[in-house]
């Protein structure tokens, strides 16, 4: 199989288990068990896809070009197909049970998800080792739902049925900025790590 084909079906079984995770854990543990749902496959996957499980996450690659558009579309067309195969199996029964969910408002969306991005764009650019992308990257994305109270992940807002929420647009929107920002940071700073 082609390499992107491969990366798809990482992204696609990333982010079933990623939105299971969502919707399918209790509420007072869904934010523990979504990053180390994330952890985990940061270093399963990590080297096949680089692990984006989120559309939010792939549109930030893509608009600061660590990311090739092409293949962004491929993985979040993985993505949304991941998650509403985790939600038809949520709302079937057949695993867990369906919670209610909302999105939180704009800003707190924006300001969680760019925790989130920061920790994905340090990983990408090799400023935090391979062995710590996983603990970087998780608990990167509890820090992000415990201040917002959001979603933080599009794919995961959509099969919820929350349609054009904050969860999604401005969770693209802190995205691109937060991956910019990083790009901006590092400008002149040389990789610490090999």
């Amino acid at each position: 199989m082609p390499r992107t084909l491969i990366a798809a079906l990482a992204e696609f079984t990333g982010t079933f288990f990623l939105a299971l995770a969502a919707l399918a854990v209790p509420a007072p543990f869904t934010v523990f068990a979504v990053g180390l749902v994330l952890m985990v496959f940061v270093y399963m996957i990590g080297g096949i896809s680089g692990c984006h499980l989120n559309p939010a996450v792939t549109v930030g690659l893509c608009a600061a070009r660590q990311f090739p558009v092409g293949e962004g579309l491929i993985y979040i067309a993985a993505q949304l197909v991941g998650a509403l195969l985790a939600r038809i199996l949520v709302t079937q029964e057949l695993i867990g049970s369906w919670g209610s969910y909302d999105s939180a408002g704009g800003v707190a969306e924006f300001i969680g998800f760019g925790v989130l991005m920061l920790a994905v764009a340090a990983v990408t650019e090799k400023r935090v080792t391979a062995a710590g992308s996983g603990i970087a990257v998780g608990p990167a994305l509890i820090a992000g739902l415990l201040i917002s109270g959001g979603v933080l992940n599009p794919a995961v807002a959509i099969v919820m049925g929350l349609g054009l929420s904050p969860a999604v647009w401005a969770t693209a929107m802190s995205g691109v900025v937060f991956a910019w920002l990083f790009v901006l940071l590092k400008k002149g700073v040389p990789p610490k790590v090999d």
